[in-house]
């Protein structure tokens, strides 16, 4: 498939998924529209953003403004869903706003010193490609039985993954078995469209499945540490700078509560609007520095192709992940640059999945076709590279007691041989030709 027939599918997909979400009920729906950008090439594209919302650097205001009232003005209220958080830097404010509308307020704003931005959807638009979906692949084996942390008596390692949440399946091989299944982050697997109050309609929503995949990657490369999951989606894998930013700092605060030294796993991406990177993110990133320097952050590189720094693969001191195929040659797709760390293979990758029917909506292009339970799958992209060194890392941890996650990268990353825009190559998984 051509770049501009992957490009036209993908457009087609979010098509779809911008129908079904402003027909969602509330509890499952983030609605969205395209705001355009212009990337590093000069040529037109868009990101997502959630209708008619900013996010607001609270503090970036110049003496005797204040922004609420600057913001009520303009026809903002508080987002309704924004939850009390320790980050506090940044707000969410929404009003009846189309894109253009948006940025125009923004350019208010800034020339009265407020910093603000579109409140970008994290994930969807740069995980889909146009022409990827997971399919189906022979089961790995069950879980080894001795793996789970506890047993072992070592002092706990975790990796939180920032994603679409766990299945809430109880798989008959053990895998993701011992992660936690809580009400706030088990996946939505099929709950769109919501009809006469019936949920689902027997096909998996789209990025159903994508956090157990994740999860199930670390689980493949270090099984004796420990996994929680935090979702930060609602259906359709569709998630905000804020709620992932809330993701973070809640894995952080938990572990710090728990005593354990913790790597996040964020397969996520968004690039900067205007210039201007998401701003939750770019101060949840900072205040996990500030507060607890010794936590690791990986995060996806994406899946643009394209050399525009994605985030928080971007921000100084996190990790970013870039992709290979099973040659170690730059996966297509593969976001790259000299903000890239390190790369591993992620064309092919072999993990667990859920059990359901795909594609999400009837496509004359694909056949349909199914999982069953305790699944396995093959899926590609950089969100399933980045989880691959959080792997790593975290195993190298449970080996050293004593090993903090960030000495533990550098160890794994020395004499690793580079390229160009790719950062360290390193082979972990052996991926699949597709």
């Amino acid at each position: 498939m051509t770049a501009d027939a992957r490009q036209g599918r993908a457009s087609k997909i979010i098509d779809q998924m911008q129908e079904r979400q402003d027909r969602a009920p509330e509890r499952f729906a983030l609605p969205f529209d395209r705001y355009p950008v212009t990337d590093l090439a000069g040529r037109p594209t868009y990101v997502l953003v959630a209708r008619g919302q900013l996010v607001v650097e609270m503090d970036s205001a110049g003496p005797g403004i204040d922004p609420q009232q600057v913001l009520s003005k303009l026809g903002y209220r508080p987002w309704k869903r924004a939850v009390p958080s320790p980050e506090r830097r940044t707000g969410v404010y929404e009003g009846r706003k189309r894109p253009q509308e948006l940025a125009g307020d923004v350019q208010k704003l800034a020339e009265l010193g407020i910093t603000a931005a579109p409140h970008l959807v994290v994930p969807l638009g740069h995980i889909i490609k146009g022409d990827d979906y997971p399919f189906a692949t022979a089961a790995l084996g069950d879980f080894p039985p001795d793996a789970a942390e506890g047993k072992l008596g070592v002092p706990a390692v975790r990796v939180a993954v920032i994603d679409t949440g766990i299945t809430p399946e109880d798989r008959t091989d053990s895998w993701l078995d011992a992660i936690v299944r809580r009400a706030d982050n088990t996946e939505f697997l099929d709950v769109l469209p919501v009809t006469d109050g019936r949920e689902g309609d027997g096909r998996l929503d789209w990025s159903a499945g994508h956090g157990s995949f994740a999860a199930g990657i670390v689980q493949r490369v270090a099984p004796r540490c420990e996994v929680t999951a935090y979702r930060f989606t609602r259906s359709d894998g569709l998630g905000t700078d804020k709620e992932a930013a809330e993701a973070m700092l809640r894995a952080v605060d938990e572990a710090a509560a728990d005593g354990v030294r913790l790597i996040i796993n964020a397969s996520i991406g968004t690039p900067a609007v205007d210039g201007v990177p998401p701003l939750a993110l770019q101060s949840a990133v900072r205040m996990i520095a500030d507060r607890f320097p010794e936590v690791l952050i990986v995060a996806s590189a994406g899946n643009n192709g394209s050399e525009d720094p994605m985030y928080p693969a971007a921000f100084d001191g996190v990790v970013a992940v870039g992709a290979l195929a099973s040659d170690l040659l730059p996966a297509p797709f593969s976001s790259h640059g000299d903000w890239v760390d390190c790369s591993c293979v992620g064309l092919g990758v072999v993990a667990t999945f859920v059990a359901g029917t795909l594609p999400p909506v009837p496509d004359p292009a694909v056949t349909d076709y199914s999982f069953p339970e305790s699944s396995w799958a093959v899926w590609s992209g950089t969100s399933f590279s980045a989880p691959q060194i959080s792997g790593m890392v975290a195993r190298a941890c449970v080996d050293d007691p004593g090993l903090a996650p960030r000495d533990a990268l550098d160890a794994l990353l020395a004499g690793r041989g580079t390229i160009p825009g790719y950062g360290r190559v390193l082979r972990v998984l052996p991926g699949t030709p597709v």
